[in-house]
This record gives structure tokens, C-alpha cells and sequence, in this order.
């Protein structure tokens, strides 16, 4: 579809609808998932989950090599032919197959560096996962492409579900990390499957590369800055698993999945509809920043009070749902979740740079944060884990910094049009904390099941707030989340 087809008022439509479906259809999906994780983690062991979380160091790692950008480019293309998919579809194979080549034989080098042999093994069988992401990544950029989504989540949702039943009957089994090893491997085999049953494209590669300079040249920066997203976030994994026993790494490396599950799990849901979205804004009219403050100030409205909430009864919903043997993450689990917010900002940010042409500054905006947190880490490592958790908050800041400021000025985004859209939120539920920190202080001695009064208490008063202080920009909340629901 030629961008002069669409007006601005019908991509914002066509926007809206591809977010309700990927919205709808995969909060589903992660609901069944989160459950499923929940449950796993009480069935495995720390140090299941401390091999997982340096395997994973390794292949996320190397993932973002394996795409190099190239969807992104393909997304952003003018003139997409089918001889430019199959010339983006060889480089592709080309790079996984190293990148197969590269894990599998380094395998038992990385082991022994960690002093862990079980991860050998482990990194041999997720190397096979790099074969299937070519044939996985080409279909679902083309939809993402049209803003097409219904057809691509209703995929994920069975993915999700089927994954996470796979791994919640493994770890039930006894199987340990396996269950989850056997789950990313079938997440990637069961979409490779689907996304090439339900649509039709070249899907013979062509290694006569000619003509695809654009579509590198673009994929090239935004692959850069996926390897430092990448480091900056798993540079503390990387640091925990030497420095600490596997048992160790297995409590921070659970921390850090509990306090980033909805991050981790939201982003790429609006980053999939944002991007194709932000492209064909700037392609009609040249500006999108009117639609990017309403969606930093939607966002900040929903991620503020959850992950400040989340905060103040971390220690209360660990014990009731992990149990008393992972109770122990709670001090870790809080320094990591209360920074999630301004780290979710940013990357709500970032679609707008890279439509905008930043991929090099967004890249440039990660090897910052990428220095900062190793700088970090080495003053505040003599602290133990709970130091390396104030580091990746501190880099969260970092980056939400580096992001307004630099990315502020490609886009003609003042900072202080950025900060006045996160601070009714913001402002809303540090009073909310408050007030659940001065009402604990008078029942101190609440059963963890009755501490959970908090989280009414916390809706009522950032609701009321939010209400009488910030109306005008209540009543706009209301109106796009009609919006979004296809109400008006």
C-alpha cells in the first residue's frame, strides 16, 4: 500500500485498530504466560534458573544479530519488491547460520569460563533456534509492515498458551531448566511454522545482493543499537554470573524477569504497531510528535502507578505467590521495578527515532547507556547483588535521559514537553505511595494476604488525584482509551 493512499486521519485509524487486535489478543496470551511462570518458578530450583539466565546472556545476545535491522528496513522501504524480500531473506540466512555455527562450537568454551557445565549443553540445543528466524522474521515484518496484525497475534496467542503449557508440565515432570529450554524452541519452530502457512511471499532466498543497500545501510545502525540494547541488558548477568554462586544469579536473574514481565512483554506489542505507524506518519505529513505525547502520556499514566504499586507490595505478593524460598528477592526485586517506568518511556520513545531516520543516534544513545551501567556496576558490585540492581536502575535513568534529550532534538521535542506529559503521573503516584506508606505504618502487623488492602487503596488515591488535580489530562486518558477500544 502506497503511503500517498492513506490520509493521516486513516493511518491513526488503521494504527488504533492493529493495536487493539495485538493488544487484545496477546494480553491474553501473556496472561496464560505470566501464570505459567509464576508456577514454573515455584517448581524449579535457583540454580535452574541461574544456567537459563547465562544462556540467555549469550543467545539474546546473538539474536539481534541474526535480524540485523534488516525487518526494520524492510518496514521502512518505499518500494518493496519481491526480488528486494528474497535478496533480505539470504543475508538473513547467511547471518543465522554463522551465528548457529558461532554458538554451538563456543558452547563449551563459555561453560568453562563459568565454571558450569551444564550450560553447554544447553547453549548447543538453543543455537538450532537461529535456523527457523529467518523464515520467522521476513513474514511478520511484511504484516507489520501493513499494520495488518489480527492474523500474527491470533499466532502468538496459541504460541503463548501451548509454550507455556509445555514448560509448566516439564518443570512439573522434574525436567528442570529444560522445561524451559523446550519452550523457546518451540516458540520458535510452532511461529515459523504458522507465519509461513498464513502468508504468501518469496521464500526462496536469493544471495545476489545488489540493490539491497538501503534496506542494510538503515538495518545496519538500528542492529547496532539492538547489540548495545542488548549488552546494557544482560552486562549484569554477565558480571552476577561470574562473581556469584549459580544459586545467586538464579534469585537476581528471577528478580529481573518479575520486575521486567510486563515490560518485557508490552514493548514489543506496541513497538510492533508503533514503528510501521510512526513511518507512515512522517511519510504523509513529516511530524508525528502531536501523537507521540499523547502515547508518552497515555503510557506514563498506566506504567507510573502499576510499577510504583508493584514496589510497595513486592514483598508481600512474593511470599504468597513464589512462596518463602524466593522470598529473599524482595529487596532486589523493589530496587529494580521502581525504575522500570522511565526505561518503558524511553522505549516508547524510540519507535518515533528510528521513523524519524535516528537509527545511528538511537545506537549512540545505547553504547551510553551500555558505559554507564558497566561503570556502574563496578562501584556499586562491592554491594552485592543488590548494588548490581541499583546500577540497572541507574542506567534506566540513563537512558530515559539520553533518549529525551538527544532524541528531543531529531524530532524538534522540547524535554519539557516530554516531562510535562510523564508528570501528572508521575506526581500522582508518589502521592499514592505515600499514602500506603503512612496507612502501613499503622498496621504493621498484617498477614500477607489482608497487606494486599494496598492495592485498592493505591487505585483509590491515584484515581482521586489524578482526578481533581490533573482533570484535563484524566479526561484525555478517557478519551483514548475509547479510542483504542473502537468506542468513538
Amino acid at each position: 500500500m502506497a503511503a500517498e493512499e492513506l490520509n493521516e486521519s486513516n493511518l491513526v485509524e488503521k494504527a488504533m485498530s492493529a493495536f487493539r487486535w495485538v493488544a487484545a489478543l496477546r494480553f491474553l496470551g501473556q496472561m496464560v504466560s505470566w501464570l505459567s511462570t509464576i508456577f514454573v518458578i515455584r517448581f524449579l530450583a535457583p540454580e535452574d534458573y541461574g544456567i537459563i539466565s547465562l544462556a540467555e546472556v549469550l543467545r539474546t545476545f546473538l539474536v539481534f544479530f541474526s535480524v540485523m535491522g534488516l525487518g526494520q528496513g524492510l518496514m521502512k522501504v518505499k518500494d518493496l519488491t519481491p526480488q528486494l524480500v528474497q535478496k533480505t531473506l539470504g543475508l538473513m540466512v547467511l547471518i543465522n547460520v554463522s551465528l548457529f555455527v558461532l554458538q554451538f562450537f563456543s558452547a563449551p568454551y563459555i561453560a568453562r569460563f563459568y565454571e558450569t557445565p551444564e550450560l553447554e549443553l544447553v547453549l548447543q540445543v538453543l543455537a538450532f533456534s537461529y535456523l527457523f528466524i529467518p523464515w520467522t522474521s521476513i513474514p511478520s515484518s511484511l504484516i507489520a509492515r501493513e499494520l495488518d496484525h489480527k492474523r500474527t497475534s491470533q499466532v502468538t496467542l496459541v504460541s503463548n498458551v501451548l509454550a507455556s503449557a509445555l514448560s509448566l508440565t516439564l518443570a512439573y515432570m522434574g525436567y528442570g531448566y529444560w522445561a524451559l529450554v523446550a519452550a523457546i524452541i518451540f516458540t520458535m519452530v510452532f511461529n515459523c511454522v504458522c507465519f509461513n502457512l498464513i502468508l504468501s511471499y518469496p521464500r526462496i532466498p536469493s544471495f545476489h545482493f545488489k540493490g539491497t543497500r538501503e534496506v542494510f545501510s538503515f538495518g545496519a545502525f538500528i542492529a547496532m543499537s539492538d547489540i548495545f540494547y542488548v549488552a546494557y541488558n544482560k552486562v549484569d548477568v554477565a558480571v552476577a554470573g561470574k562473581y556469584f554462586t549459580i544459586a545467586e544469579v538464579g534469585f537476581y536473574g528471577v528478580a529481573l524477569q518479575l520486575a521486567t514481565m510486563l515490560m518485557s512483554k508490552s514493548i514489543p506489542l506496541f513497538n510492533v504497531v508503533a514503528f510501521p505507524a510512526f513511518a507512515r506518519m512522517n511519510a504523509i505529513s513529516g511530524d508525528s510528535n502531536e501523537y507521540l505525547v499523547t502515547t508518552l502520556r497515555f503510557a506514563a499514566t498506566m506504567v507510573f502507578p502499576v510499577f510504583f504499586g508493584v514496589a510497595m507490595v513486592g514483598e508481600d505478593l512474593i511470599l504468597l505467590v513464589l512462596g518463602t524460598n524466593w522470598v529473599q528477592i524482595s529487596g532486589i526485586f523493589t530496587l529494580l521495578v521502581i525504575s522500570v517506568p522511565v526505561r518503558i518511556l524511553a522505549y516508547v520513545i524510540t519507535p518515533a527515532i528510528l521513523a524519524a531516520g535516528g537509527a545511528r543516534l538511537d545506537m549512540i544513545n545505547s553504547l551510553i547507556t551500555l558505559a554507564f551501567l558497566t561503570a556502574a556496576i563496578v562501584v556499586f558490585l562491592p554491594m552485592g547483588l543488590e548494588g548490581v540492581a541499583i546500577a540497572w536502575s541507574l542506567a534506566s535513568l540513563c537512558l530515559f535521559g539520553v533518549t529525551v534529550v538527544r532524541g528531543g532534538r531529531l524530532l524538534e521535542l522540547p524535554v519539557k514537553r516530554v516531562m510535562g506529559a510523564a508528570a501528572p503521573a508521575l506526581m500522582s503516584s508518589i502521592v499514592m505511595c505515600l499514602s500506603i506508606y503512612f496507612v502501613n505504618l499503622q498496621l504493621p502487623d498484617v498477614s500477607p494476604i489482608f497487606s494486599l488492602y494496598k492495592i485498592p487503596l493505591g487505585m483509590c488515591v491515584y484515581i482521586a488525584f489524578s482526578w481533581l488535580v490533573f482533570r484535563s489530562s484524566s479526561e484525555e486518558l478517557i478519551r483514548v482509551t475509547l479510542r483504542l477500544m473502537g468506542r468513538t
